[in-house]
Parts: C-alpha cells; structure tokens; sequence
C-alpha cells in the first residue's frame, strides 16, 4: 500500500535526475518510479510541475539551446558530450553492474596475481572480465564497451595459457576460497561458468522480481542479456539504452516490460559507480531497434 503524497526535497531531486537521465521519460514513467522507490503516489500535475520549474520539458519547435538540460554534474563543469556508441549483448551490463557492487573480479584478480608478476591488478582484472564474457560477442568492439578497456590478442592468450597450468587444488584452495567461493571447480574454463552462475543469481536476487529466480542463465540471457544497447558516456554516467532485438519474443508482453522496468529502476536505485566514478544507469524502457544504428557484423 502506497503511502500519502508527501514531496519530500529528496524525491523532487530524485524526479530531476531521473528526468535529466532520461529526457524522454514521462509524467507517467515518473510517477511510477517515485512509487515504487518511496512508497509515495504523486500526482501527473504535481510532477509536470517540477518539470517545467526545472526547464527539463521537452523542447518544443527549436532545438534546446545547449547548457539548458539538466546533467549530473555540477553546473560549472563544463560538458563535453562524447559520440554514443552501439554494443551488442548491452544486456550485460546487468551482470557487469553486479560485479561491481560484489567486486567479485577484483577479489579474484588480487588473489590471482602471484601468478601473474608481470601484471597489475587491474590488467590482470580486465583479463579474468575478457575471458567472462568473450564467449558472447561476435564484435570485440562491443565486450572493450563493456569493459571499459581493449586487450590485445596476444595478451589473452598468454594470459589463458598460463591459466590453464596453475594446478587446480591450489585455485580452489589459494584462489576461490580467499575469493568468497565456496566451491569447487574440476577444469579451469569451469571458473567462468562459477562466475557467470554467481553475478547472474545476484541480478535475479536484487534487481529482478523473485518469479525470476526459478530461471537459468540461458533463460536469462535470452530475454535481457542479448538486447543491444546504445552506450553513452557523459560526466558521471554511463547511460545505457536497451533495444528490442529483431524477432524477440516478448516485445508486446506487457509483463515483460514491466518487470524490465521494474529491475532497470532498482539498478539505478542502487547507485552503482564504475572505477571512473560513473554511475551506471539503464534505461527503464527499451526502444525498437534502428537498423541503420545497431547493425553488427
């Protein structure tokens, strides 16, 4: 039961950054944010209003003038907008968001890294995250997306190589254990899979409704995990929209789009943070795909 209306400093702050993120997001979408973060149901009137004290309405005629939309940054920080670039499997970034608030792979690489000399913690990060998620892009343009990083041909193979002749008994015991894993693994590509399994049960657990836990990661991976995406990267956010892939099953499902609205909110309402300092922030909604723009090879 949702509670009386009562506007609060914090949920109108919460209805401008959200607007801000999403530009296009309406009255209606911001009415069901606001109730399902605060328990509080506000008004259509009330929240065009703190729109228009805002100027976050859309523009109407001209285009804005730059400088007039809101952005999350503070107000002297002088906005230099980057190209917005195209990721298949952006869905992903679910798993990439939980990761970075159970800093599983950096826990795995610190424990790893006496195996590793000759790389810092952070490469050797960005080697166990490669080998993660390698598996499913056709275009490495869109896992370095992902990554925040590119690494070489090379570099992975060595990296795998020496990998695979570290004795198992000693990642289980020196490696998992100190990691937080509770588990055994019988041949080394075994560890992505664990990883994947335990990124994957915590997006279901906090992010998704709890009728989502009965499913596997193939299932997982069908419905959120393979949409693309469009990655934008502004001061202090990483914005991403999801689109629908040709032919996907659940494009009219209203269910569907309610419990992706549902899970996309909790992640932002999480607040989670890249090491750049960006917050990761998923669009509520996603939009059909544009052949022109999301064409991948």
């Amino acid at each position: 039961m949702t509670k009386a209306y009562k506007l609060t400093p914090e949920i109108k702050e919460f209805i401008i950054r959200e607007k801000g993120f999403e530009p296009k997001l309406s009255c209606r979408g911001l009415i069901s944010l606001v109730k399902a973060r605060f328990q509080v149901e506000l008004s259509k009137s009330l929240i065009n209003n703190i729109i228009k004290e805002n100027n976050l309405s859309a523009p109407v005629g001209r285009p804005r003038v730059s400088g007039q939309s809101f952005v999350p940054v503070p107000r002297e920080e002088k906005i230099e907008k980057k190209p917005e670039e195209f990721s298949e499997n952006g869905g992903l970034f679910f798993l990439k968001a939980a990761d970075l608030k159970l800093n599983l792979t950096p826990k795995l690489s610190q424990n790893l890294l006496v195996y590793f000399p000759n790389l810092s913690q952070e490469a050797l990060q960005g080697m166990i995250e490669a080998t993660i998620y390698l598996p499913f892009f056709k275009d490495k343009n869109s896992l370095w997306l992902l990554l925040d990083k590119k690494i070489s041909n090379s570099a992975l193979e060595e990296y795998m190589k020496k990998l695979s002749v570290i004795p198992l008994t000693e990642v289980n015991n020196k490696v998992l254990m100190k990691s937080g894993f509770d588990c055994n693994i019988n041949e080394i590509n075994e560890l992505n899979k664990e990883i994947l399994e335990r990124l994957n049960s915590y997006v279901q657990a906090i992010f998704f409704p709890e009728v989502y836990q009965t499913l596997d990661f193939a299932a997982m991976q069908e419905r959120f995990y393979s949409l693309p995406a469009k990655i934008e990267k502004r001061p202090k956010l990483l914005k991403i929209q999801l689109f629908y892939p040709e032919s996907f099953a659940w494009l009219n499902d209203l269910v569907w789009q309610e419990d992706f609205f549902y899970a996309a909110s909790k992640l932002n309402k999480t607040e989670i943070f890249t090491p750049q300092n960006e917050q990761v922030w998923i669009s509520p909604r996603p939009k059909l795909k544009e052949e022109k723009t999301l064409s991948f090879p």
